[in-house]
C-alpha cells in the first residue's frame, strides 16, 4: 500500500485529470511553458522528430501548431509560422533570407513601421529601395538575383492594389522572391501564393482574428522558405504565447462572415463619401474611379475589402472637429476589429516618416483611414453624414 503523500506534495501533483477518450468541441488551451519526458529516449525521439512532442513553449506548443496549420490551410501553403506580431514575421523573414549586401525592393506605400524595420537593416549592409509597385518597369529596374520584392496586396493606407501575378512573373524572371503582406485583404479576398507569390505575411492582430484581442503574425509559403524564419523565430523568441494562438484561431472561425458584411458596407460608405462635398478624395479599390480598379477585379475575390481612406481639408482642426462629432466610430490606431474605427496615418502609422516623404505619399493632415466593422450600414452612414457637418 502506498504511503499517503504530504500536503505540499498533494498540492503540487494531485490536480491531474484523465484525458477524455472523446474529443472536446473546441481546441483545448495548453498554457504550459514546459513539457515533461518519461526518459532520455523520449527526449531524443522528440528532438529528432520521430514522435510529435513538445519541449518548451518557444520551440512550439499545440496551440501554435494548430494556428500554423490553420494559416497554411487558409493560404494553400506547404508550411506556416505563427509569430508574436506581423512585424515579428517580417523580422524573422528578413533575418533568415537577407545577408550583408542584400537588397529589398519595396513598395513606397508600405506600412510605415515596415519601412522603419527596413531602415534598421541598413546598419547590417542591407539595401532597401522604394519603388512604385504599380510601375512594373520601375520594379524591374531595381530587381536583381537574390533580392526580395516586398509589396502589400492592398497598401496601407492608400489602398493601392499590387498586380500579384505580374509581380510574381517579374520576380521569377529576375531570380527574386516575392513577399506579400496580405493583412488588409486576408485570404478571404486574396490568396497570393495561388497568384505566384513565394511568401505571404499576415498580421493576425487585424482582420484574421478580428476582435482587437491579440497580437499575432504569420508567415506562409513553401516549406524550404519557411524553415529559415522558423529557426530564427525560435532562437530570437519571436513566437506567440499559447493564449494568443488560441484566441487567434477562435477569431478566425468567423473570418468569412465578418468580411462579407464589412466589405459590402465599405463599398456603400465609399460611394457615399465619394459624392460628399466635404470629402476631397476617396481611396477604395471597389470604386471605378480608383486607379487600380481593374487590377483589383483580377487580384481580389469576394469584394474589395473592408478598408478605405478618404481626405478631408488638410487642416488638423478640421479633422479634430470631425472626430469629436462622431459617436460610435472611434479613433483607434489599429484596424480589423468588429467595430468601425478611424486612424490618422500622419500622426500614427506613418508618424516616423520625414514630412517630405509623407507629403510625397499624399498623407496630409486631412487623410483618414477607415476600418469598417459590423454595425448596421445605415447607422454608419448617418453618423458620418452628421460628423461631416462639423468640418
Amino acid at each position: 500500500m502506498e504511503e499517503p503523500l504530504g500536503l505540499s506534495t498533494l498540492a503540487v501533483h494531485a490536480a491531474w485529470a484523465q484525458t477524455p477518450a472523446n474529443p472536446p468541441a473546441t481546441m483545448p488551451f495548453y498554457p504550459s511553458a514546459a513539457w515533461a519526458f518519461r526518459d532520455l529516449d523520449e527526449v531524443d525521439a522528440v528532438y529528432e522528430g520521430r514522435v510529435k512532442g513538445a519541449v518548451y513553449a518557444r520551440n512550439g506548443t499545440p496551440n501554435r501548431w494548430a494556428l500554423e496549420r490553420l494559416l497554411a490551410g487558409l493560404h494553400g501553403g506547404e508550411a506556416a509560422l505563427a509569430t508574436a506580431s506581423g512585424m515579428a514575421a517580417l523580422a524573422a523573414l528578413f533575418l533568415a533570407h537577407l545577408r550583408p549586401g542584400g537588397r529589398v525592393v519595396a513598395s513606397r506605400d508600405l506600412y510605415g513601421t515596415t519601412w522603419g524595420l527596413l531602415g534598421d537593416l541598413a546598419r547590417f549592409g542591407v539595401e532597401a529601395v522604394g519603388v512604385d509597385a504599380t510601375d512594373l518597369e520601375a520594379v524591374a529596374a531595381h530587381l536583381r538575383p537574390g533580392s526580395l520584392l516586398l509589396v502589400e496586396t492592398l497598401s496601407n493606407p492608400r489602398l493601392r492594389v499590387a498586380d500579384l501575378p505580374a509581380l510574381a512573373a517579374l520576380a521569377r524572371e529576375r531570380g527574386a522572391l516575392l513577399v506579400v503582406d496580405n493583412t488588409f485583404a486576408t485570404p478571404y479576398h486574396a490568396r497570393p501564393l495561388a497568384q505566384g507569390a513565394d511568401l505571404v505575411v499576415e498580421s493576425l492582430t487585424k482582420f484574421l482574428s478580428g476582435h482587437h484581442l491579440v497580437l499575432l503574425g504569420g508567415l506562409v509559403g513553401r516549406k524550404d522558405l519557411v524553415e529559415g524564419p522558423l529557426g530564427v523565430a525560435v532562437r530570437a523568441g519571436l513566437v506567440p504565447d499559447p493564449w494568443a494562438c488560441w484566441l487567434g484561431a477562435e477569431g478566425a472561425k468567423t473570418l468569412a462572415v465578418r468580411l462579407e458584411r464589412a466589405s459590402a458596407t465599405a463599398l456603400r460608405l465609399a460611394r457615399f463619401l465619394e459624392t460628399h462635398p466635404k470629402v476631397g478624395a476617396v481611396h477604395y479599390p471597389g470604386l471605378p474611379s480608383h486607379p487600380d480598379h481593374a487590377t483589383a477585379r483580377r487580384v481580389l475575390a469576394r469584394g474589395f475589402g473592408a478598408m478605405l481612406a478618404f481626405e478631408l481639408p488638410p487642416e488638423r482642426e478640421a479633422v479634430n472637429r470631425f472626430l469629436r462629432a462622431l459617436r460610435h466610430i472611434r479613433l483607434v490606431l489599429s484596424l480589423g476589429g468588429t467595430e468601425t474605427t478611424l486612424s490618422h496615418p500622419a500622426t500614427s502609422s506613418h508618424r516616423s516618416l520625414p514630412p517630405s516623404e509623407r507629403e510625397a505619399l499624399g498623407l496630409h493632415p486631412g487623410f483618414l483611414r477607415l476600418s469598417v466593422g459590423l454595425e448596421d450600414p445605415e447607422d454608419l452612414l448617418e453618423e458620418l453624414e452628421e460628423a461631416l457637418k462639423a468640418v
